[in-house]
């Protein structure tokens, strides 16, 4: 074959191509999408994402089959995802444990900032900086106080060595100078159990767990760990407001796809998001769940993860906390 005749075989091959991926994109869906979510089933984030992807699959045409992967911080679920066709049929309910597993595991088989392409942040809710009664502070400034005062006297509960409610320590121990020492417990009902009967001082819980612990008294909230006001906790200072700079840790959700995935296939499941989240089932969910619905662009659900991978690698690197 000529050389002049090859190269126009080969240009009209790309072309091809790169018409028949555009089409593609434009027909999706044409079959049932699989979601990996890193949680065991019946939480929290499994229900959500359960009823979320009901309402998705309506306005997509096709089902969403749940594959449940918990284990190993995520990464499981994680690799798995990222080796997988950028169709748009293999996708991964994300959240904050994402970037701590990023930071905290160094054997992952992926690179956590390039192996994906992030769809949107579904919704978040607070971690809840909160204290036995017992415990002589009423405020954020009173607590680091007596921790310096008394240094490594106040314990914190957290839900593993590596998890976010141990890092929200190491961060809050950067950030005020406070020297607390932790308990590491498995999991938020031993956790919390223990900060109401006075066993450690304190946690930052998560705002489904402290809520319910909140209203009847059994533990005293300092201040929410979002960056703003939320309406889910409209009476309780940010950590910012109660006079700890730069302070922000929230648990944040959604939804991702593996690197190369056609943006006209990630704009097409945003908008199912977007729309799931108007119906007032979903929405009821978020309500008893503490959480706000965000839906935000693919853009800025990217510059969420990015921020947050570096903000927990200077925490670790800072910290010396390792989980291998």
């Amino acid at each position: 074959m000529q050389p002049f005749t090859l190269l126009r075989a080969i240009c009209s091959t790309a072309a091809l191509f790169a018409s028949i991926v555009p089409v593609a994109a434009q027909n999706y869906p044409t079959q049932n999408i699989r979601l990996v979510v890193p949680f065991p089933p019946g939480g929290g984030a499994d229900t959500l994402a359960r009823i979320l992807t009901k309402y998705m699959g309506d306005d997509l045409g096709q089902s969403f089959v749940i594959i449940n992967q918990p284990g190993a911080g995520g990464a499981h679920a994680f690799a798995e995802v990222a080796k997988s066709a950028p169709d748009g049929y293999s996708l991964v309910w994300t959240s904050a444990a994402f970037p701590i597993m990023a930071t905290t595991i160094k054997s992952l088989s992926f690179d956590p900032a390039k192996a994906f392409a992030h769809v949107t942040q579904i919704g978040q809710n607070p971690l809840v900086l909160a204290v036995n009664p017992g415990v002589k502070a009423s405020s954020v400034a009173e607590l680091v106080q007596l921790a310096k005062a008394e240094p490594g006297k106040l314990t914190f509960a957290n839900n593993g060595r590596g998890t976010l409610t141990n890092l929200v320590v190491e961060l809050f121990k950067i950030r005020t100078g406070a020297d607390v020492s932790q308990v590491a417990y498995r999991g938020d009902n031993f956790s919390s159990n223990d900060v109401v009967a006075g066993h450690v001082s304190g946690m930052f819980l998560n705002s489904t767990v402290a809520f319910p612990l909140l209203e009847t008294g059994k533990l005293r909230p300092l201040a929410v760990t979002s960056p703003k006001w939320t309406p889910s906790a409209p009476n309780i200072p940010t950590m910012i407001e109660a006079g700890v700079p730069d302070f922000s840790a929230v648990v944040w959700q959604g939804l991702s796809a593996p690197a190369g995935t056609p943006r006209a296939v990630l704009d097409r499941l945003h908008a199912a998001v977007k729309k799931g989240l108007l119906v007032p089932d979903v929405a009821d969910r978020f309500q008893k769940l503490g959480a706000d619905a965000v839906g935000g662009s693919p853009e800025e659900f990217e510059e969420l993860i990015a921020r947050e991978l570096k903000i927990w690698a200077e925490v670790v690197r800072q910290s010396g906390v390792k989980v291998e």
